[in-house]
């Protein structure tokens, strides 16, 4: 448990915001399939990340982390026939990628994951494959990992899948495309998380190949492509620099946020024209972008295309004198742990009134009060309730380490603002 004394006086500072996790794991997948090292500069060093780099060592793929980088200097013909058993611990992200990529590589493949992960649903995902042809068994419950997997190749051809589960499953498939030959992914129903299709599609065009996007209804990825890329730097994570956007509009903070660009496609980037609405001041220059904090406001937001920052503006929510409405977060009931209820428990404990539907929550904000938080092992849940720290005395959070999935770093980060950080 750790206890936090909020800002004495807002604070101007400067923070480093930490490469993104969601494109460096896009490119550690698509450098194992590219002919020769690729190196990936600025990489997140995060629990998801190592899950990954974990897996792909586990198919028998060199992978070298010199300095603050990642050398993937094998690739996807490297493995060979026999077991591989893969751990993707507790990140969603890379098992679902993985999974893809083991239907096209040699050998007898087993994933699994923490029990928290095998809660998470794949069955969408896997459902898509077995239309290519991918010889995949549940191995526990149906729908939901461990997997084992015996295919080694796919056919090209139409994949069909439900857009209203998770992007990532289209992102998996769509990413090993270019080694299937030509093939569509029709999309049923509407597709959720739609900011983060397009950094596939920008990571894979960026690594060489073309995906024609028909307006999120079905993407083609023509055959006789390849991936050739050498070098990737990843750029800074707006999910990560979220909670700080925040920090500084909660606390009338002047937060200056390095290693962000400012033209990213990432999903969480509408952080910033939700703040500027409520009249905080945002300047952008180069890889800079800086808060001047001056108010919030309630709000009324449809989170389907960027839900991973929900957590952190229902918390900003809490403070706000009025009702504020998150829409379209049906996503998070199926993350790492059911993300709806926890905020409405822990928010509760703070003497915040809520209501909830499948897909939206209702908060009544204005005046919370300082409570201890349980943090269901999800990161999101410890770094946005650490905000209400940043402004309330005695907030004291369960189980502070749970950061490790994707912000190692962001205690830290807190205290450089002048938040103190007391471990009991």
């Amino acid at each position: 448990m750790i206890e936090l004394t909020p800002l004495s006086k807002p604070a101007i500072q400067t923070v480093e915001i930490p490469g993104s996790k969601s494109y460096t794991n896009r490119a550690l997948l698509l450098a194992t399939l590219v002919d020769g090292p690729v190196r990936i500069t600025n990489p997140l060093f995060s629990d998801d990340i190592t899950a990954m780099t974990n897996c792909l060592k586990s198919l028998g793929i060199t992978v070298d982390v010199p300095g603050n980088s990642i050398i993937v200097t094998g690739s996807y013909l490297d493995v060979k026939p026999g077991e591989h058993r893969l751990n993707a611990r507790i990140s969603g992200t890379t098992i679902r990628f993985i999974t893809s990529l083991c239907c096209i590589v040699k050998g007898e493949k087993v994933l699994i994951g923490q029990e928290a992960l095998c809660k998470r649903p794949i069955g969408g995902l896997v459902d898509g494959l077995k239309q290519l042809g991918a010889n995949i068994t549940y191995l526990n419950t149906d729908g939901f990992p461990p997997l084992h997997i015996i295919s080694d190749k796919l056919k090209s051809g139409i994949t069909k899948l439900n857009g209203d589960i998770s992007s990532q499953y289209f992102s998996s498939i769509m990413m090993v495309a270019p080694l299937i030959g030509d093939l569509t992914i029709e999309v049923q129903g509407n597709q959720i998380s739609k900011p983060y299709i397009d950094m596939t599609i920008d990571t894979m065009k960026e690594f060489g190949v073309d995906v024609i996007n028909y307006n999120y209804t079905k993407y083609y990825i023509p055959a006789g492509q390849k991936y050739y890329k050498k070098t990737y730097n990843v750029e800074g994570d707006f999910s990560s620099a979220g909670y700080f956007f925040a920090i500084a509009a909660l606390t009338n903070s002047t937060i200056t946020l390095k290693n962000l660009n400012p033209l990213s496609k990432q999903a969480d980037r509408r952080i910033i024209d939700i703040l500027k609405k409520m009249e905080n001041e945002i300047t952008t220059n180069n890889q800079t972008i800086t808060i001047v904090g001056k108010n919030i406001t309630p709000i009324n937001i449809n989170m389907e295309n960027f839900p991973d920052q929900a957590q952190t503006l229902a918390v900003l929510s809490a403070f706000a004198k009025g009702k504020s409405v998150l829409t379209g977060i049906r996503s998070l009931r199926v993350k790492e742990t059911e993300r709806v209820v926890a905020l409405t428990v822990e928010l509760a404990k703070m003497g915040i009134k809520t209501e909830t539907t499948h897909d939206s929550i209702t908060i009544y904000g204005g005046n919370p009060k300082p409570a201890t938080i349980d943090t269901y092992g999800d990161h999101r849940m410890a770094m946005s309730f650490a905000i209400a720290g940043s402004k309330l005395s005695d907030m004291k959070i369960n189980n502070p380490e749970v950061v490790e999935k994707t912000f190692p770093d962001f205690w830290e980060k807190l205290t450089e603002l002048g938040v103190i950080i007391k471990h009991d």
